[in-house]
């Protein structure tokens, strides 16, 4: 797929609350998109002191929930760095495994890999690229693009994965920078971008960065904003980008920061809190512990639909959910609920950004 330049690339841990955000947007939107799907790290069990599942028992699942999720739509698919050389009980790879199923599923999936991918990574992918003819997608991060000579590497990585210049894609990882101030970040991410040579050689170029905090532990509880830097930095670069440079498509990590790690719940008592995407923000509504009171829920939602930046319970499946939870119609229900909630109305607010910065809308 050849991306339009008002699509969004949301970055994505296949956990529930992300694959059911998927799920639950309309189909107006999920044409828009083209997901880039991690298969995350396996959680671990922190009164056992082991992981909850084997490598097998965690990856296994994948194929199937992605056709009940997502279907036979695009996607990027890559593996967290911790289970990349994993195997499955019957010895295979973990993207072989994958792949082969996604394949018979009839689903357009392309694997995603890092420009430091090892023999076995790449022996792996470049089977499936031959076999599915999809393609690949070739991630760098800041680090790869200060070293010398980046696009040899990335057209070396191309090569040794058979795979054209025209049918791979190109995604730059940012991870969480400093983006202020915008234009001067902007100007040295043009001068990073130069260093990968003929932008235009390949078939999709993305940009994905990320300003969600790790914790809203320094959130107070009440209601606050936090800058959405990484979309304010976008609009920034598109206006500083030379004419005749190529213009990258916007992605981020939705409301959940990508080093997200797992923590012994039975020491931390998260709070109840609604993560709301604005055009510039994201309003946090935060209370108490969940546990404690899940019912606050309730309250939260209230007050967020009271407020002038809630768009309306038809907006989304998760603007819908907070305007029933708001009025007792829908259950406080669970943290995950929640995350599903925030990233479902984020997806379709992001699109709205890209619309109207595109003239579009």
């Amino acid at each position: 797929m050849l991306l339009t330049s008002d699509m969004y690339v949301p970055a994505l841990r296949w956990r529930q609350g992300e694959y059911q955000a998927l799920l639950r947007l309309t189909e107006h939107v999920k044409d828009r998109i083209m997901p880039l799907i991690t298969i995350p790290d396996i959680e671990f069990d922190f009164e056992k002191q082991q992981a909850k599942k084997s490598v097998h028992e965690h990856v296994f699942p994948f194929p199937a929930r992605y056709k009940s999720k997502w279907g036979k739509r695009r996607a990027w698919i890559g593996l967290h760095k911790k289970i990349v050389h994993a195997a499955m009980e019957d010895g295979r790879d973990i993207f072989t495994y994958v792949f082969k199923e996604l394949h018979q599923a009839e689903a357009d999936a392309v694997p995603a890999v890092p420009l430091n991918a090892e023999t076995s990574t790449i022996r792996a992918v470049k089977a499936i690229v031959k076999r599915d003819r999809l393609g690949v997608a070739i991630s760098v991060c800041l680090e790869d693009l200060m070293k010398a000579n980046p696009d040899a590497k990335v057209q070396a990585l191309a090569s040794n994965l058979a795979a054209e210049l025209s049918n791979t894609d190109l995604i730059v990882d940012l991870g969480a920078p400093n983006f202020e101030p915008y234009k001067a970040f902007s100007k040295a991410l043009i001068v990073c971008l130069r260093k990968l040579g003929d932008l235009q050689a390949y078939r999709n170029l993305v940009v994905i960065g990320t300003a969600i905090p790790e914790s809203f532990s320094e959130i107070a509880k009440g209601s606050d904003e936090i800058p959405r830097h990484d979309w304010l930095f976008y609009q920034t670069i598109v206006t500083e980008l030379p004419d005749g440079m190529r213009c990258p498509n916007f992605g981020d990590c939705t409301i959940v920061h990508p080093e997200f790690a797992p923590v012994d719940m039975r020491k931390f008592k998260p709070a109840g809190k609604l993560i709301y995407t604005t055009p510039s923000s994201w309003a946090v509504h935060k209370g108490g512990a969940f546990r404690d009171d899940p019912e606050q829920m309730h309250g939260l939602c209230a007050d967020l639909v009271s407020r002038d930046i809630f768009r309306g319970a038809d907006y989304s499946s998760g603007d819908s959910y907070i305007a029933k939870c708001a009025v007792g119609e829908e259950s406080h229900s669970n943290q995950t609920k929640w995350k599903e909630v925030g990233i479902n109305h984020h997806i379709t607010h992001a699109l709205d950004d890209l619309a109207k910065l595109r003239g579009t809308s």
